[in-house]
């Protein structure tokens, strides 16, 4: 039990020395509850936190992992679309070409065999006629330039 007296010394003791920390007394004290304090703080630490943390960083490691791994066959993935993209629109596009260029060809002949049909069939008298009114304008033409000068 702490008099009155150890209490008074105990003061005077502080005020004389002014370092209340490296009191005798309490010194021991301190260091046993600090050593007891660490060692329940280090054991927790080591025993509860530390075994979650590395199986959240193990499990962290393996998603990025995986991620990567997956972002790798996403980019060969998308490589081989865009390669049999490019082949497919390549092959249509010659397709489509050919095919103009076959119906360009094939419109042409069509075209000139209806000219030639049409001129044969529906135009020739036509021909005929404009022919015959040509020789007949040029002959009287030529009568009257002939017919004036003499």
């Amino acid at each position: 039990m702490i008099t009155a007296r150890k209490a008074g010394d105990y003061l005077k003791y502080n005020k004389i020395n002014k370092m209340p920390q490296f009191d005798k007394i309490t010194f021991f004290n301190q260091l046993f509850w600090l050593f007891v304090f660490f060692s329940v703080y280090y054991l927790l630490l080591l025993k509860v936190f530390l075994p979650k943390l590395s199986a959240v960083l193990k499990a962290r490691s393996k998603k990025l992992k995986k991620g990567s791994d997956g972002v790798l066959t996403f980019t060969k993935e998308k490589q081989q679309a865009s390669v049999s993209f490019n082949n497919s629109v390549e092959q249509m596009s010659n397709v489509v070409k050919n095919a103009l260029s076959t119906s360009a060809v094939k419109t042409n002949a069509w075209v000139d065999s209806s000219l030639r049909v049409i001129n044969k069939n529906e135009l020739d008298k036509g021909n005929r006629l404009m022919e015959t009114s040509l020789y007949k304008q040029s002959v009287a033409s030529f009568l009257l330039a002939n017919l004036k000068v003499k």
